[in-house]
């Protein structure tokens, strides 16, 4: 090739990054180890975006393509699990499948590599701040980290960490952060691991100080950018998930057509049976999709008749999404009971397999498998300047809060975090694993939903996205849309998946 062209690079561990090459492959892999720091000791495989091998021979032809794809590097050691489960519950033959597809640590040869470069930043920053070279000095001296002294050396460690990554840096990174600490400073070793990075990095429970300096920056992150979300979600959905069926209506709809109607659909009871909120619904449907696509929010305000009525949510998506509304229902029982058993296998996620024999066989199995499905898809690093990657137990509250029965549902919705800002579904009970009744909140909304056991409450939380024009949570969105693309099988071509998480 004559011509120099920018091709898009990354790992499943690191940024993307743009490489120019004229198409020879060799100078191309050179380029590759010098940019991502890896020696010629590291074992690397060139992959397109679909999974495809990529060699000399094909290199310089994806170069002349219009859309050059994606190239994705794998290295020696890096190992991918998979988990297969079949959708079609009525059979077990059947080649309807969904494939979960998840990749683990790197070889310890690029973590040591990773780790080299964190030595030096802080080899740095002691060497050219007195003040940090001192408290660094007192304390190996001393032979502990007093808390005045932590709160120092960790706010000046974490900010080199986040001009480096971020203000979301992997866990990865942030472990790594850890293991160079230690080695300027021993005595911040615990005693009580292996590896002795507990206290600055705790994989389990994300109560290290590194975590808690970086839930810091993202509360204040959080607080700045809050406006600034509100009106974005006021204007547009999100990317994917989602999207009302486009309005009949012109946008400058007189909306007094319908006050009648919307009055009668309000004040009608459902003592005298539902065929009348179900034709007034029906009659409505179009001034709703019209609300949904100028002002969502205006919908539990103009129609209040879903905080009394329990099977409007659902009668809702049916109208929206007709093909769609018995998938889960019917999909969920089997793929969860799959899910349960087969994760059992994994081993190399410490926070799952905490919560599989600590805490899963205290929920109630169909939470749980949902719960599992969130660890195996995490809250996603949302990029600089973004917020926060919440932890899995803040992504599990999120999603469904937990009451014993009798809780005054008017105290619940007084203490509502103002973090649950997107619908989520409250349940009661006795206990986790015995649920009796269930609701959803939605803008701090209570609405009554028909729901008989977890599985249908769990339906209708996902189906309220699409019933109140709400964004999934940032936190979420991986779960939701693994969820509307394989089993809800709703807007499947307009939805960014990542082919990383999930094969189909």
């Amino acid at each position: 090739m004559s011509s120099t062209k920018l091709v898009r690079v990354s790992n499943s561990f690191t940024s993307k990054k743009l490489i120019p090459s004229d198409g020879n492959f060799e100078d191309f892999v050179t380029s590759v180890r010098t940019k991502f720091d890896l020696g010629n000791e590291v074992i690397i495989r060139l992959e397109d975006d679909q999974g495809a091998e990529v060699d000399s021979d094909v290199f310089h032809i994806l170069l002349e393509i219009e859309n050059i794809p994606n190239i994705v590097f794998k290295l020696g050691g890096e190992e991918s699990h998979h988990i297969t489960i079949n959708l079609n519950p009525d059979d077990r033959n059947s080649s309807t499948s969904t494939e979960l597809m998840f990749t683990h640590s790197p070889s310890s040869k690029i973590q040591r590599l990773q780790q080299d470069g964190f030595n030096q930043v802080l080899g740095n920053s002691i060497n050219d701040n007195q003040e940090i070279s001192r408290v660094v000095a007192d304390c190996n001296t001393k032979g502990f980290v007093d808390d005045k002294s932590a709160v120092i050396l960790v706010q000046e460690f974490v900010s080199k960490l986040v001009e480096l990554k971020g203000e979301s840096p992997s866990s990865s990174d942030q472990k790594n952060l850890a293991s160079a600490i230690i080695q300027y400073i021993p005595c911040w070793r615990y005693a009580g691991s292996t590896e002795g990075l507990d206290i600055l990095f705790d994989e389990i429970g994300r109560s290290g100080l590194i975590q808690r300096r970086l839930r810091t920056i993202h509360q204040k992150l959080k607080t700045t950018e809050k406006k600034k979300e509100l009106r974005a979600k006021k204007t547009q959905l999100g990317t994917g998930g989602p999207k009302p069926k486009t309005a009949k209506l012109d946008d400058n709809v007189d909306n007094g057509q319908y006050d009648e109607l919307v009055r009668s659909l309000n004040g009608s009871s459902a003592k005298s049976g539902s065929a009348e909120i179900i034709k007034l619904a029906q009659d409505t449907l179009e001034h709703r999709n019209y609300l949904r696509r100028v002002n969502p929010q205006s919908i539990l305000l103009v129609y209040t008749k879903f905080a009394d009525c329990d099977f409007l949510i659902r009668l809702e998506f049916s109208l929206l999404q007709g093909e769609s509304q018995e998938n889960f229902t019917r999909i969920w029982p089997s793929f969860s009971s799959q899910l349960l058993e087969k994760v059992k296998d994994l081993k190399q996620s410490p926070s799952l397999c905490k919560f599989l024999t600590e805490e899963s066989d205290n929920w109630d199995s169909e939470v749980a498998a949902l719960f599992v499905l969130l660890y195996l898809i995490p809250p996603a690093a949302q990029g600089r300047g973004k917020g926060s990657r919440c932890t899995i137990d803040e992504a599990k509250n999120l999603l469904i809060s937990f009451y014993k029965t009798a809780t005054p549902l008017p105290s619940i919705l007084d203490t509502w975090s103002e973090d649950k800002r997107q619908p989520n579904l409250l349940c009661l009970g006795e206990n986790k694993k015995t649920l009796s009744s269930f609701y959803l909140v939605v803008d701090k909304v209570l609405l009554p939903i028909d729901a008989k056991n977890s599985a249908q409450a769990i339906d209708l939380l996902f189906k309220s996205h699409y019933v109140f024009g709400a964004e999934y949570d940032k936190n979420l969105q991986g779960l939701w849309k693994f969820l509307q693309v394989y089993i809800y099988k709703v807007d499947v071509d307009s939805t960014d998946l990542s082919g990383k998480s999930v094969r189909y």
